[in-house]
């Protein structure tokens, strides 16, 4: 075997494409974080993303052997724990050699950054890597899948370099592998994919009922265990340590309308605390909406989810209906129903291919704009229902007509003898 056939050498090549977007996202990343400030708006400030400390917080506490802590530590922490358990040996090396965060007073100059800015921005290029295997899965060629990745990166740069949530990338790259996984026929693999991407963010789940309809119910029997299995063990030590904290956190999910974007059902939305601008809302109850539309989905649906196509149309429309019905809006929500929305439009060749890439784009400029409450959130959900449409599969098989009946009957009859 030579040199030039090794299968170091083959996963190098297939990895090129994302490795170099990647590194293409980290440089832009760290050079806007330290530069964008000072150059553009004369500001000797850092523009980190005050989301991520939060975060690097409450990772912490789990270096310091404190898991059961992490929802009691009011770092206002509301995800599942798989990132915390990521960051925690990198938030221990910073806080060994004394560096600044900022949190919970800003810092102009968080020296910590220099070390955890490229490592969130690392971890969130996961996606990247998810999404591109996704597409070679569907034979996509490179030129397009460039495109398609150049979709990803910009969606990925704004949840992860603006908005501090490496956790959303690493759960949408692994869910691009579980789907790869679904597609191939493997629920062992797929049910530990989903699982570890619900363990960092838990809106994967809504993609679940789409895996179990696609690869039937029998075999989904050994991949719905593992989904269950790494939340339930990161989960079990702060349910016990501090029931109600957790409860508060991972089912009611706390999340400020008059900061970030209010919908029409923040009304319903049940009153945890505050008012005015630091109003508290409990965003978890909306969101099981979206999973029980992923439900009816896939049962409506079931007979058609051999087909790879509708199988990743399906998953982004699960996730526009989370947009959807959430009670409180952040821009980066958008960026897992983009994914499979764009997949689907690369798929189909390079001019709509083009066309998803620039709506894309569009869309996530869009939904960083500081508009009105409605206009903004008509625009972006408009916006997202429309990419997703325009990536709808044709639902129905087409037709046969009777010398087609007769011309595949004939070949089934010569086949079987």
């Amino acid at each position: 075997m030579s040199v030039e056939d090794t299968p170091h050498r083959g996963c190098f090549r297939s990895n090129a494409l994302p490795g170099g977007v990647s590194l293409v996202v980290i440089a832009t990343g760290m050079a806007y974080s330290i530069l964008w400030a000072p150059l553009v708006h004369h500001n000797a400030v850092w523009s980190t993303p005050a989301d991520f400390w939060a975060t690097y917080r409450a990772a912490h506490f789990v270096g310091w052997g404190d898991l059961g802590g992490i929802y009691a530590s009011n770092a206002n922490f509301v995800t599942f724990p798989g990132i915390l358990v990521v960051l925690a040996p990198v938030a221990m090396f910073t806080g060994s050699l004394g560096l600044t965060e900022s949190f919970p007073l800003t810092v102009p100059h968080p020296s910590a950054w220099i070390v955890c800015g490229p490592v969130e921005m690392t971890l969130g290029s996961l996606a990247l890597f998810g999404v591109d295997s996704l597409a070679r899965r569907l034979g996509i060629a490179s030129t397009r899948r460039a495109v398609l990745l150049a979709l990803v990166a910009i969606g990925s740069w704004n949840t992860v370099v603006l908005w501090g949530h490496p956790e959303d990338a690493i759960a949408v790259g692994l869910a691009c592998y579980g789907l790869v996984a679904v597609l191939d026929r493997r629920p062992v693999a797929a049910g530990w994919l989903f699982g570890a991407a619900i363990a960092f963010q838990p809106f994967v789940i809504v993609l679940v009922p789409i895996a179990v309809a696609s690869i039937g119910w029998i075999d989904s029997i050994r991949l719905l265990w593992r989904v269950i299995t790494p939340s339930a063990a990161l989960l079990v030590t702060p349910l016990v340590s501090d029931l109600r904290a957790t409860l508060r956190a991972v089912v009611e999910q706390p999340n400020f309308p008059n900061l970030d974007h209010r919908t029409p059902w923040t009304d319903f939305a049940p009153t945890l605390s505050g008012s005015g601008r630091f109003l508290v809302v409990a965003a978890g109850p909306a969101r099981t909406v979206a999973v029980a539309g992923a439900c009816v989905l896939a049962v409506v649906l079931r007979r058609r989810l051999a087909d790879p196509a509708v199988v990743l149309w399906s998953a982004g429309v699960v996730l526009a209906l989370r947009c959807l019905t959430e009670s409180v809006m952040v821009s980066y929500y958008i960026f897992p129903a983009c994914v499979f929305a764009g997949v689907i439009l690369v798929k189909r060749g390079l001019k709509p291919a083009l066309v998803g890439l620039a709506l894309g784009a569009a869309l996530v400029v869009f939904s960083d704009l500081e508009l009105e409450e409605w206009l903004w959130w008509a625009g972006t959900v408009g916006g997202l229902l429309l990419l997703v449409l325009m990536a709808a599969p044709p639902l129905k098989s087409p037709r046969l007509h009777d010398d087609q009946i007769e011309v595949v009957g004939s070949r089934l009859s010569a086949a079987h003898g």
